[in-house]
């Protein structure tokens, strides 16, 4: 609840740096208005948002959202959006991991998981989603066949 109570203060902080950079006239006694009004006492001489609970300082942040902080930014390195991993991969990655598991391999790592890709192909493979889908069912045999043994 403490790492919680931190990770929302600090949020608190932010969403004031970006008040007083993007809302006209917003200063100190502006954020601390705005804190008393959820809220906060005085600490150490002033209004502070450390004398708040989680959900009072959920509260800040949702009027400081109203007043067009962005909650969440989200990062679009190159335009490309996310995409779904395939099930097929993901059982690649299971198996490999429940080989692991099971000791019949020594090190369980991506790394090692690409080079043993690289075997069964007998093409260098720089991620699993650079292999076909008859490749990667091929691997998920070959490694289906290594756990049953």
């Amino acid at each position: 609840m403490a790492d919680l109570l931190a990770h929302y203060i600090k949020l608190v902080g932010i969403a004031k740096s970006w008040a007083e950079k993007h809302l006209p006239g917003w200063d100190d006694d502006m954020h601390r208005t705005l804190l008393a009004r959820h809220g906060a006492t005085e600490h150490n001489g002033h209004i502070s948002a450390k004398t708040l609970n989680v959900p009072q300082l959920a509260n800040v942040l949702d009027d400081y959202a109203a007043r067009g902080w962005p909650r969440r930014k989200t990062y679009n390195a190159g335009g490309n959006s996310t995409k779904a991993v395939s099930p097929q991969i993901g059982l690649i990655v299971k198996l490999w991991g429940n080989l692991g598991k099971a000791g019949k391999i020594a090190n369980a790592s991506r790394p090692a998981l690409l080079a043993f890709c690289a075997r069964q192909t007998a093409h260098n493979v720089p991620d699993l989603d650079s292999l076909t889908d008859t490749e990667r069912q091929a691997i998920i045999e070959a490694l289906k066949a290594w756990m049953a043994r």
